[in-house]
């Protein structure tokens, strides 16, 4: 393709100064009191203050991304962490009371009703926001905010000497795809051990988080975080026992097939039982090797993108010429990936932790996703329809995964290593799906049986890992076991927020069976139209929208599964003809 120099800028502002102070506390609150004194007498002029609190609110998200990015980035530099702190604490938590005031100012007018049927959502959406504002909860939300960036310092502070060098626990990944055995089993077990060894810091950590979290839920009147956390993610699809039935759904439909296929792994790796090191490696002792190093990974990406869309493409490329990513793993990088929205911008910044293994091809695809919906929803101006819920956001990042996936030559130019890595990614499809119930099961636990020892919440996270079990073999690995969960970053840093990607996950396995079933066009066209949408209809109608159902359900989920089946017959055919 022809790559473009373009770069990306942030267009002029309709209604503040450019040269707006928001780090001084006075001055933004002299913002929002203007606001909240403006005079509505039409529906028109609701909606025209509404696009100015929105101008407003993306002026103050997109500093505190840049602050988020720059602490994620630089993890090991309090200074970093501490002007995150001082902005979101004494900025963003100290006029968040104002959200609460402007919420009531829009529900009590009485030219709300007078938008019509297609303003339903915003309506419930500005109520629920009313019904769980509480002064109380700001000081505790910002407590929680610096717990949570701690995490992240003591994570990327972890570190090991293997291999002759000292090296992160993201960077010992990349040894779980090497065909020796024992090289997988040192990497896997010094990984687990010098996460183990801090593992009394990471549960004090934890149990801290959860008080202040359950005392949250208490200011709200809530009998427990769970179903608190439940309204407050704006779940108005869908019940906590809607989630529990998921969980069934997934071990009776979905594990049969996991476990099929990783009897057929052990059988191909001629080992008596799969252990945890045994689950990225190749079969025939082939590991994969899409890159040497972030700079070829990201170019060959742009390159996939283009020939999905060719605006894919260009975007990407435009974030690159702007510095709006950050792709290698090195010491002192929190760990995770990430696509963060500069909403003031219309574009995103993307984080990963690329180490030179398959997954971090799939981890560009999935924040492309997220990237490629954030460009797509630059003109939504009102402020509730561009915070998608996570089974919305999830959804594109995660098609476009899939979707991407005929286009992975680029990466792999041998056909056999093509084929290997659309069968590697059709499995991970399916294998993330007993994980998931596990994370969200687990936090379910926790936060209905506030009072556990640590043990005990040990001894139920072994619980799911034996419930939710593929096939793999733990024996005297107990310890290991109990303490996974810390790696789950997401656990600590947003809690609940995983089940979404269960949701998502069949979501675009439903576009991608579209994609082999009726075409590229129209899959791409429903695609696109579903990412312009935001957050401006209920998450079925999106769902709708992109050409599938929003369902869980155990018959649903089959479905899915079967389609998933003949694909790797298909695959594994292929294989045996090369």
């Amino acid at each position: 393709m022809q790559y473009t120099d373009k770069k990306i800028s942030r267009g002029k502002r309709i209604y503040f100064a450019e040269d707006l102070d928001i780090t001084k506390l006075e001055i933004v609150k002299e913002q929002f009191e203007q606001l909240l004194s403006e005079k509505i007498d039409s529906a028109e002029a609701l909606i025209d203050l509404m696009k100015k609190s929105g101008e407003l609110h993306d002026i103050l998200d997109e500093e505190t991304a840049w602050r988020y990015i720059n602490m994620t980035r630089f993890a090991d530099n309090e200074k970093y962490s501490r002007d995150f702190n001082d902005f979101y604490s004494g900025i963003i938590l100290k006029t968040n009371e104002y959200d609460f005031k402007f919420a009531r100012k829009i529900y009590e007018s009485p030219f709300r009703k007078a938008l019509g049927p297609d303003f339903d959502l915003l309506n419930r959406i500005v109520s629920n926001e009313i019904e769980l504002y509480r002064k109380e909860n700001t000081p505790l939300q910002g407590q929680e905010m610096q717990l949570v960036s701690k995490y992240d310092a003591m994570f990327s502070q972890l570190t090991v000497k293997y291999d002759g060098k000292e090296q992160t626990l993201s960077q010992l990944q990349s040894y779980l795809e090497n065909p020796d055995k024992n090289v997988r089993k040192d990497a896997w077990t010094l990984r687990s051990e010098r996460l183990f060894t801090e593992k009394e810091r990471f549960n004090r950590l934890f149990d801290n988080l959860k008080e202040i979290r359950i005392q949250q839920a208490k200011n709200c009147d809530f009998d427990n975080y769970r179903d608190y956390m439940h309204q407050v993610k704006g779940r108005f699809s869908y019940t906590p026992q809607d989630l529990m039935e998921f969980h069934k759904a997934v071990e009776t439909e979905v594990l049969p097939l996991l476990r099929e296929l990783n009897e057929q792994r052990r059988q191909k790796l001629g080992i008596e039982a799969l252990r945890p090191w045994d689950m990225q490696v190749q079969t025939d002792g082939i590991a994969l090797k899409p890159f040497k190093d972030a700079d070829e990974l990201l170019d060959k990406s742009i390159d996939i993108l283009h020939k999905i869309r060719p605006e894919f493409g260009i975007r990407l490329n435009m974030m690159k010429n702007s510095g709006l990513l950050d792709l290698e793993n090195r010491k002192g990088k929190a760990p995770g990936g990430y696509n963060y929205p500069l909403l003031e911008t219309g574009a995103p910044f993307i984080f990963m932790n690329a180490v030179g293994i398959h997954s971090d091809v799939v981890t560009l695809m999935h924040e492309s996703g997220h990237a490629m919906h954030t460009f797509a929803m630059k003109d939504i101006r009102l402020d509730p329809y561009k915070n998608t819920p996570s089974e919305v956001a999830e959804l594109s990042s995660m098609s476009m995964e899939l979707i991407t996936m005929d286009k992975w030559t680029r990466f792999y130019p041998d056909e056999k290593a093509f084929k290997k890595a659309k069968r590697k990614q059709l499995y991970r499809t399916i294998s993330l799906l007993p994980w998931c119930m596990i994370v969200d099961a687990f936090q379910h636990w926790i936060y209905t049986s506030p009072n556990h020892t640590t043990e005990q919440r040990e001894a139920f996270f072994s619980s799911l890992i034996d419930r939710f079990n593929t096939g793999i073999d733990w024996n005297g690995l107990q310890d290991h076991k109990n303490n996974l969960w810390q790696f789950q970053l997401h656990i600590f840093k947003v809690p609940f927020y995983y089940i979404e990607y269960a949701m998502s996950q069949l979501g675009a396995l439903a576009i991608y069976r579209n994609y082999k079933r009726f075409g590229k066009e129209k899959t791409l066209r429903d695609y696109e139209n579903f990412l312009s949408l935001g957050y401006t209809r209920p998450v079925s109608e999106l769902y709708g929208a992109a050409g599938i159902e929003f369902d869980f359900s155990a018959g649903y989920i089959k479905g899915l599964i079967d389609f998933v089946r003949e694909e790797l017959n298909e695959i594994n055919g292929d294989l045996d003809k090369i």
